[in-house]
């Protein structure tokens, strides 16, 4: 019923706005959509897996009215049908941002809503812009929950030449969570751009909990840098590194050992003269995972993935096949390897 009940609105408001062109009493831009489609068969490589193999589909729609050239905003979803998991937990159709945006010049912009916080770069690049079918899996770790994904609150973006800078101030309580606590937090990043096609970047978080007696605090730190580097007129290399630090709300007295993840991506891309053939990008990603562990121990429960795909833009550049897969590997004796293989469609619009 909620997923229902959010069709109807959306189309209400588009409807609305095809006749008369506006609201009678706003005068914003309404009819301002963008996002993407994915199609996929998903080979899964586990031993006994079942299924062994399925599709599967996903669409990502933002709609942004403008108001002005200073006031914006942002409602975005997710429709992903084989997320249905109850008569009272439907996940088919979930709400990512609403946003509300005040740009005061082009450099300062002051927004209010549910956001991703600015932690972690294979987790914020939007998913139309993405090399493979999956994100990083460090994004999946239990304590990135701490800093990154979405939260609601408020952040400040300072864009200059060379330097971006965002300030949020959020909950904390997570992803599409109501506030349960009176604990914040506090996220910050800094982009610097030293020459044409080469960034890097940091980003610190805070996160708080508290039991009966005790508040609790953890620390994150991210670091990435992002290259694009022309190889010539018609061809680029790009890579993406990045390494997080990322610590549990523990008491004081607990020896806890920091999870830690790196993650490496190259992709050059070849622009094609074809009419079918527009673009060709392989690309590869290399990336491991230690979980954080309570005491001198090391558990030795690291993994590695390493992702491969070759992206082929066909009859337009927002039009992609992609042919891939993912490797995983564990450092436990007791979890096997596996290989799962995809073959997925992706239209931008």
């Amino acid at each position: 019923m909620n997923a229902l009940r959010l069709v109807l609105t959306v189309s209400i408001i588009a409807g609305t706005a095809l006749a008369g062109g506006e609201f009678a009493t706003g005068g914003a831009e309404l009819l301002k959509f963008k996002g993407y489609l994915i199609s996929d068969l998903y080979v899964y490589g586990e031993e006994d897996a079942d299924p062994d193999m399925g599709f599967d589909v996903i669409a990502a729609i933002e709609w942004v009215p403008t108001l002005n050239e200073w006031l914006d905003a942002k409602i975005a979803f997710k429709a992903k049908p084989t997320e249905f998991e109850g008569e009272y937990e439907d996940l088919s159709l979930t709400t990512e941002d609403i946003v509300l945006n005040m740009h005061f010049n082009d450099a300062v912009t002051f927004s209010m809503g549910h956001f991703k916080r600015p932690f972690g770069y294979n987790y914020t690049r939007s998913g139309s812009s993405m090399y493979f079918l999956d994100r990083a899996i460090l994004q999946g770790m239990g304590e990135f929950k701490n800093f990154g994904k979405r939260d609601i609150g408020a952040n400040l973006n300072l864009a200059f030449d060379m330097v971006s800078l965002d300030l949020a101030f959020t909950n904390g309580a997570g992803d599409n969570e109501p506030e349960d606590d009176s604990n914040k937090q506090f996220t910050a990043r800094a982009e610097i751009e030293p020459v044409e096609g080469i960034t890097l970047a940091g980003a610190f978080g805070s996160h708080s909990e508290d039991d009966s007696t005790e508040t609790y605090s953890a620390t994150g730190l991210d670091l990435y840098a992002v290259v694009e580097y022309p190889l010539g007129e018609t061809s680029t290399l790009n890579f993406v590194g990045e390494y997080l630090i990322m610590g549990e709300p523990v008491a004081d007295n607990v020896d806890l050992t920091d999870a830690n993840a790196y993650a490496f991506t190259l992709a050059p891309e070849f622009q094609l003269e074809g009419n079918v053939l527009q673009a060709v990008r392989p690309a590869v990603r290399y990336e491991n995972y230690s979980p954080s562990y309570a005491g001198d121990t090391d558990p030795e429960d690291d993994m590695t993935a390493i992702d491969f795909c070759v992206n082929l833009d066909l009859y337009s550049s927002r039009n992609t096949l992609q042919i891939g897969g993912r490797n995983m590997s564990f450092q436990s004796d007791d979890m096997d390897g596996y290989t799962d293989m995809y073959v997925a469609w992706r239209m931008k619009f």
